[in-house]
């Protein structure tokens, strides 16, 4: 399978060493908008080569956006609009915004909203890590709305990973990570003031 990354930092740079490292991947490619870690994710072959987002899609099975989430809502209908059987996907921690943008695109069934629940601090990818998401818990959003062949794919890969699969809709998915991510952050605030 050839992957295409976009965005090769801590998740997007996991993803890639994770799916090489378990043979999901035979080549990986970089899409990067920063010349520093396009540079940096070559040298530490995090990513086989670096290329331009249309020449990527033309060349992948997978595509997966491991972008802020106001960059892939603004980036997946035009990748949508070019992909013909590839699955599209991405780990954005929030999922409403996302599906609402391409909830009436032609090719909504080729992406599988997706966030694998783990992050650190660190960012770049000198952050991307070998083995990251084993025993880490992932959500797979509207995957009715998805078609069958993507979400199986995306739910055998996880598995290879390791992972483990929890089913959610866009808005609740959204609620719960807010409360997981954020309720730590108040409660320190709080005790720290």
């Amino acid at each position: 399978m050839t992957v295409t990354v976009v965005g090769i930092g801590l998740i997007g740079g996991s993803f890639a060493l994770a799916l090489r490292d378990k043979g999901i991947a035979k080549r990986v490619i970089g899409v990067e908008s920063n010349e520093e870690h396009k540079r940096k994710a070559l040298a530490l072959r995090v990513v086989d080569e670096v290329k331009d987002l249309d020449e990527a899609i033309k060349e992948s099975d997978l595509i997966f956006l491991a972008v802020p989430v106001d960059a892939a809502t603004e980036l997946l209908p035009s990748i949508l609009d070019k992909v013909d059987k590839q699955v599209v996907m991405d780990a954005g921690s929030t999922k409403e915004g996302i599906t609402e943008a391409i909830k009436d695109h032609p090719k909504r069934k080729r992406f599988v909203g997706t966030h694998p629940m783990w992050g650190t601090e660190y960012s770049g990818p000198e952050a991307a890590v070998h083995d990251a998401f084993r025993g880490r818990s992932y959500v797979i959003c509207e995957k009715e709305k998805s078609a069958p062949d993507a979400v199986a794919t995306m739910e055998k890969i996880y598995s290879l990973l390791g992972m483990s699969l929890v089913y959610m809709n866009a808005k609740s998915h959204d609620v719960h990570a807010a409360y997981v991510s954020h309720i730590s952050h108040l409660t320190s605030f709080a005790i720290a003031n």
